[in-house]
């Protein structure tokens, strides 16, 4: 025989569980209201209560709980249209209607192409993080600072957060009106050459972690070496080539960026190029962007919210969490 379902008293489901009714009703609606399942289950299991085998709610059993047409006292016809089951309810069927809306798949949201997160170009302006792509609740894309709290680590920073769309029109201005001066193009030529001696630099170091490594198991065939030694030296390597890596795949980029052409015909470029090669231009005209803090619900960029670092001018000193 299954187990009964949570809120009613018996099998039959001709009377409720009182106090299992009215906390199903209450989660019924939190979800409605768009508390997740994971949310529901923790509220749930906050208030004292499992489920009717003595387990914990999660949010599997919190959703099937409440997408569970029973509690709304209905059930699926033979054409698989909800009617009356002739049991009682723990909510209305107009507050199910808008749980089961809540549980609905949603519309798959296009991919935002993100301009600003490749090379740890765009940091938080208050604790130097680098800035990762995420959509907000409402579901635009935006730049945030990753360090904030969260229930598997703490987090000390969390505080910057800016619209996509707002952050990259902004750049796009800045760097089209540099693309005016007439000082430009021997400074990005200038740059790309920089950048191209350091990618070279980059790769030949990678060769040689490579050719270390090799060296390193040689020495413990040997037993010239430990395999506990080989083992932290990897690690260490490992951790290095993947930052050179990073490096290398943002330098390529920036280092292949076409500049050559006049004012306008950069500017057109700008205009109609791929997020991806405007990245490039971005990563030869600049040496950071830090974005600070603003007001909820701005819509402009005032001054001193973005800081745009040029690679023309001396680049700027790390930033340090204040009260780190």
């Amino acid at each position: 025989m299954p187990p009964r379902l949570f809120g009613f008293a018996d099998f039959s489901r001709e009377r409720l569980h009182t106090e299992e009714a009215a906390i199903t009703a209450e989660a019924a609606q939190r979800s409605a209201d768009g508390d997740s399942d994971a949310a529901v289950a923790t509220f749930l299991g906050k208030a004292g209560f499992v489920g009717t085998l003595g387990a914990p709610f999660t949010s599997q059993t919190a959703g099937r709980l409440l997408t569970n047409p029973a509690i709304a006292g209905l059930k699926l016809d033979a054409n698989g249209d909800l009617v009356p089951a002739g049991h009682p309810g723990m909510i209305s069927p107009e507050l199910f209607a808008t749980v089961l809306e809540q549980h609905s798949p949603k519309p798959r949201v296009e991919d935002y192409d993100y301009m600003l997160t490749a090379a740890d170009l765009t940091v938080c302006g208050r604790c130097g993080i680098p800035l990762v792509g995420q959509r907000s609740s409402a579901g635009k894309p935006g730049y945030c600072c990753p360090d904030g709290q969260r229930q598997d680590r703490p987090g000390k920073c969390g505080s910057v957060r800016i619209d996509a769309t707002l952050l990259e029109d902004h750049l796009g201005e800045q760097i089209l009106a540099r693309l005016m001066l007439p000082a430009t193009q021997a400074d990005l030529e200038k740059a790309r050459k920089l950048l191209a001696a350091q990618l070279e630099t980059d790769r030949s170091r990678l060769a040689e972690i490579e050719a270390s490594m090799l060296e390193l198991t040689a020495m413990v065939v040997r037993r010239e070496l430990q395999a506990k030694d080989l083992k932290k030296a990897k690690a260490e390597a490992a951790e290095e080539s993947k930052l050179i890596k990073r490096r290398v795949r943002w330098m390529a980029k920036a280092v292949a960026t076409p500049i050559t052409g006049d004012v306008e015909e950069l500017v057109t470029w700008w205009n109609t190029s791929s997020a991806e090669t405007r990245r490039g231009l971005a990563l030869l005209m600049l040496h950071r962007i830090d974005v600070n803090t603003a007001g909820k619900g701005v819509r402009s960029i005032a001054p001193g919210r973005v800081v745009l670092w040029w690679r023309n001018e001396a680049p700027p000193a790390p930033i340090v969490l204040a009260d780190a």
